[in-house]
């Protein structure tokens, strides 16, 4: 799971970012110009103090896109902090935005899980002019809605928000969630056939969070049984 981290040398909790979240392992889909947009600010000739906002529903990769920019940055030893904000919504945590304008990028992930606070607002607010005078930082940030739908209580923090890129996460089209689920299969060391893909796509769900949780089960349940997976094998696992 995700979590509150530096990425290089240091961890501001004992929680790692996982392994398969990189920018290879994302559909892309309609989105090219969205990982154009976050690929070209993991480069350290990037415009410095540089916004990205990029929005969407749920399964759309969001966190996954978050957890990939860490990566790709922190292979070029830029000094980055990503925060997961849906799991410190209570004020009592806004302690943890102290001291980020001394990193190369800073990710805050599901910003709509406090900006109805007027604290949390008030916070992000000092933040973004704290990178912004301090002109090395680079701020990416993911939300479900766009900035003008945002519920945010403070309307200075809306304007910051707006006065960078912001992007929606377009939905993936079937073709593109069963690329995605052999991708992860892979990296996984299984092999997804296409008629198994297609099956899942088409029977259990086109969430993309429910499919990989199916996934991460086919996988131990392959490994325990030593069994490659098949439409029938699935079909048992999963009870169907």
């Amino acid at each position: 799971m995700a979590g509150l981290a530096t990425v290089g040398t240091q961890l501001a909790l004992p929680v790692l970012l996982p392994d398969d979240a990189l920018f290879k392992t994302f559909e892309v889909g309609a989105n090219q110009e969205l990982i154009s947009a976050l690929t070209d600010l993991t480069r350290h000739n990037a415009g410095q103090g540089s916004s990205v906002y990029f929005w969407g529903g749920s399964g759309r990769g969001k966190t996954h896109l978050l957890n990939a920019v860490c990566a790709a940055a922190g292979h070029i030893d830029m000094q980055v902090m990503y925060i997961p904000l849906r799991d410190f919504t209570d004020p009592i945590h806004i302690s943890l935005l102290q001291g980020l304008d001394g990193y190369d990028l800073v990710c805050l992930d599901d910003i709509d899980a406090v900006s109805a606070s007027p604290q949390w607002c008030l916070a992000l607010f000092a933040l973004y002019n704290r990178l912004a005078d301090a002109g090395q930082s680079r701020l990416m940030i993911s939300a479900s809605r766009s900035t003008s739908a945002l519920d945010c209580a403070l309307p200075d923090l809306r304007s910051r928000l707006q006065a960078g890129m912001s992007f929606n996460i377009k939905r993936l089209d079937d073709e593109g969630r069963r690329s995605a689920l052999q991708t992860h299969a892979a990296q996984r060391g299984l092999q997804l056939e296409d008629e198994v893909a297609q099956f899942m796509v088409q029977r259990l769900s086109r969430d993309m969070h429910r499919l990989m949780a199916v996934l991460d089960q086919l996988d131990k349940a392959s490994m325990a049984q030593q069994r490659r997976l098949t439409v029938p094998f699935v079909k048992q696992v999963l009870s169907i």
